[in-house]
This record gives structure tokens, C-alpha cells and sequence, in this order.
């Protein structure tokens, strides 16, 4: 049991940051849309409906994030091995340092399509890289 449990413990690790990243990242491309429906010229219309994905996607990644402890909370034994404590707490942060590094991107992206008249329409057209290339 002691295999499995360090297994779940690296694989949880692994998918913990990515789900503790998308709602934290989630939770703030709401805010930024939040925003720009109450202080931007961009159609109210595009904000309301980047607000209420934004704002799913964090409910839904902070359940996932959640509920993921409670789930392995049933499989792992108690108290928690050290080495599985080390191989989770491990796993956690490579995937997190390799998420986070996507964070300002995607919260530059909310920023121009919140507050930027026809960003969000020009990045639906040409992509979101080309239209961060273009627009200055």
C-alpha cells in the first residue's frame, strides 16, 4: 500500500498546482473583466460574457483543487509517510513553477480584451498570439 500511496501522492502533487494556478488565474481574468464592465469602452456584452467564463472556470478549477484533497484523502494513509509528503510537495512545485510562468500572459490577454475596444474581436479573428504581437 505504501507504493500506491507514494504514486498518488506524486500524481496528485502534479495535478494539484495546475488546478491551484487556473483558479487563482481564473479568479483575477474575472476581476480584470469585472472591471472593464464598469470602467471600459470595449461592448458591455464581451465583458459580461469573458466575466461569467472567467468566473466558472475559477468555481470550477477550486472545486476540482478541493475535492482533489478530499479524494486522495481516502487513499492515502495517515499519518503521511515523509517520503510521500517529499515526492508530492515536490511534484507540486515543478508544476507550479511550469504553470506560473504562463500566468502573465493569460492576465495581459483579460487585460487587452477588458479594456481594449476591438482587441477581443481582432484576437477571435487572428489568435491571441498575433493579436498580442500587433497590438502595442
Amino acid at each position: 500500500m505504501s507504493d500506491v500511496s507514494f504514486i498518488i501522492s506524486i500524481v496528485w502533487g502534479s495535478l494539484a498546482a495546475p488546478f491551484l494556478v487556473q483558479t487563482i488565474t481564473s479568479f483575477t481574468s474575472a476581476c480584470i473583466y469585472l472591471y472593464g464592465l464598469l470602467f471600459s469602452r470595449v461592448k458591455k456584452r464581451i465583458n459580461v460574457i469573458f466575466f461569467g467564463k472567467a468566473l466558472t472556470q475559477a468555481a470550477l478549477f477550486a472545486v476540482l483543487f478541493v475535492g482533489g484533497f478530499w479524494l486522495v484523502g481516502l487513499f492515502i494513509e495517515h499519518p503521511v509517510p515523509v517520503a510521500n509528503w517529499i515526492a508530492g510537495f515536490v511534484a507540486f512545485t515543478v508544476t507550479f513553477a511550469y504553470c506560473a510562468i504562463q500566468v502573465p500572459d493569460k492576465i495581459r490577454a483579460a487585460r487587452m480584451c477588458a479594456t481594449k475596444p476591438w482587441f477581443a474581436e481582432l484576437a477571435k479573428a487572428q489568435g491571441m498570439k498575433a493579436a498580442l504581437k500587433t497590438w502595442h
